[in-house]
């Protein structure tokens, strides 16, 4: 069996994961959460009903296991709604973490609510079972209407996904629970958090979005919208690679644009430096899959060698046994 970019992503932490799960353990980083959302997943063709500033879908719940009924539209407070089902490893994982943010924030008037689209008769027991490590309000769906509100409407494929409603009653974030969602609460309740920024990131993302569309579907207009993504990203050394490697590691697409990644990621590497994992990671898959295969391994290598962090140290380290393995089964093949 050929192992693609899709095994590193299954086996990596992408509950990201929009289309994937998330190990034990796991802790996604903005680089390989918006990568893979864009890049090695089945990509809709859809457009998403809602996006970031728009007015929360009210939760419609058919019974309210743990905890209170509460309106996330009553201007009362901050509520985080967070997508869950007791058969996801990564959000057994996720759990405990929801438990200590709804202990710090509880004062600050912020209410966590865990909903699944399961029946009350599977949700129960597993609250019951978790006791004080699910210490929040959990409900279970009603006809899955809560979640076309918010997981289809904002396009989200994969749970745990959490969103962010705050007093005005709109929606001011989405994204992984272990992803950044602990300090924009902290923000949004201290008025600092950029809801305007926030609008104009989203709206990027959708043009990343429509990228991959008109690329897999040949459009000639691809490169153009391409480059708009490039100057709408400007310095963001993140979100640069990001892109970058949603160009390269997407197989679905015929004729992927390495040249545009490779342009796009020395934009990052100026702003950065020659060394930065992030950069060395992505380029050594533009190297690789554009048939410079053992310059690819070895950048690959390089990256692993320069991750401080043990998790991108382990990010790498699967990229570096996806090209092994490929390779392997290459030389195996020619014999």
């Amino acid at each position: 069996m050929r192992v693609s970019w899709d095994s590193v992503r299954s086996a990596g932490d992408f509950a990201f994961a929009k289309f994937g799960k998330l190990p034990e353990g796991g802790r996604m980083k903005t680089i390989l959460r918006v990568a893979m959302l864009t890049a090695v997943a089945s990509f809709s063709l859809e457009t998403f009903a809602a996006k970031i500033g728009d007015a929360a879908a009210p939760l419609q719940i058919k019974e309210w296991v743990k905890g209170s009924a509460v309106d996330v539209k009553d201007g009362k407070g901050v509520y985080v709604v967070e997508f869950w089902a007791t058969w996801c490893g990564p959000c057994k994982t996720t759990i405990p973490h929801l438990t200590e943010m709804q202990k710090k924030f509880k004062s600050k008037g912020v209410t966590f609510i865990g909903v699944s689209d399961e029946e009350p008769s599977k949700v129960k027991p597993f609250v019951t079972k978790m006791g004080d490590k699910m210490d929040y309000i959990v409900a279970c769906d009603k006809g899955s209407k809560t979640s076309e509100g918010y997981m289809e409407a904002y396009g989200q494929g994969g749970i745990p996904t959490a969103f962010v409603v705050n007093k005005e009653g709109k929606v001011v974030w989405v994204g992984h629970p272990m992803d950044g969602l602990e300090q924009t609460i902290q923000k949004v309740i201290d008025g600092k958090f950029d809801l305007p920024a926030a609008i104009r990131k989203g709206e990027t993302r959708s043009l990343m979005e429509e990228y991959q569309k008109m690329a897999m579907a040949g459009d000639e207009q691809t490169k153009a919208t391409g480059e708009k993504v490039v100057a709408a990203l400007g310095t963001d050394v993140d979100e640069l690679c990001s892109f970058a490697f949603s160009i390269v590691a997407n197989g679905q697409v015929k004729n992927r644009d390495f040249g545009l990644a490779d342009s796009t990621l020395a934009i990052a590497e100026k702003n950065s430096s020659k060394d930065d994992h992030r950069v060395l990671g992505v380029r050594s898959i533009s190297l690789f899959e554009s048939g410079k295969k053992s310059e690819g391994l070895k950048m690959a290598q390089a990256a692993v060698a320069s991750a401080k962090e043990p998790e991108m140290k382990e990010r790498y380290g699967q990229f570096v046994k996806v090209m092994q393995s490929r390779l392997d089964t290459e030389k195996q093949a020619g014999k």
